[in-house]
């Protein structure tokens, strides 16, 4: 018998665990990304369709919070740096297939996305927090409501566009407040990944 301990050998991927693209972070990520297609599908083929008056563009912009959410948990639940944009390109890629709008599915996907992700990577990641998540809310609800009347050639007064990125915002904040008990509860129970 010698003398020397045994070598112990690890997988040369040891440093991916603990990132997004690690089995079970990926693996919750695609999940989420799936739970989100059954919510972004829908509005997707029902939106173009709806947007029809100024009045609608103000009920689209009061359920800003259902296109957020879809988006939200992937980054909520799994808080690691790229979550939010490979959920987007996993939602992005259903409904490649699934709408309309084919490959160009995927470009929007990621742009609501990075409307999430960018938020953290101005924090550099660090902060995950309710008030980061709130950031990307703002960013997220604000800039769609924003472009709602013009993406669908709708006459908007001045007044009702301002209504509208407020509402949307809020309804995001909303959704928010909700996600965060969802995770808190979720995380009690073992799922998701803790920061």
């Amino acid at each position: 018998m010698s003398d020397s301990t045994p070598e112990i050998r690890t997988s040369s991927r040891k440093g991916m665990r603990d990132s997004v693209l690690g089995t079970r972070n990926l693996m919750t990520i695609a999940a989420l990304s799936v739970v989100g297609s059954l919510i972004v599908v829908p509005l997707s083929i029902l939106t173009p369709a709806f947007a029809t008056t100024p009045r609608a563009i103000l009920v689209m912009c009061a359920t800003m919070g259902i296109w957020y959410i879809a988006y939200l948990l992937p980054g909520l639940l799994v808080p690691k740096p790229g979550a939010f944009l490979v959920a987007g390109l996993l939602m992005g890629i259903v409904s490649t297939f699934t709408t309309p709008l084919g490959p160009t599915a995927v470009i929007g996907n990621l742009i609501g996305a990075a409307f999430l992700e960018i938020p953290m990577a101005v924090l550099l990641y660090k902060k995950w927090a309710w008030w980061s998540y709130g950031l990307g809310a703002i960013v997220f609800g604000g800039t769609n409501a924003a472009m709602y009347a013009s993406a669908y050639n709708i006459d908007q007064p001045r007044s009702e566009f301002v209504i509208g990125i407020v509402i949307a915002i809020l309804s995001c904040f909303v959704v928010l407040a909700l996600g965060l008990v969802l995770r808190r509860r979720l995380q009690r129970a073992g799922v998701g990944v803790r920061q």
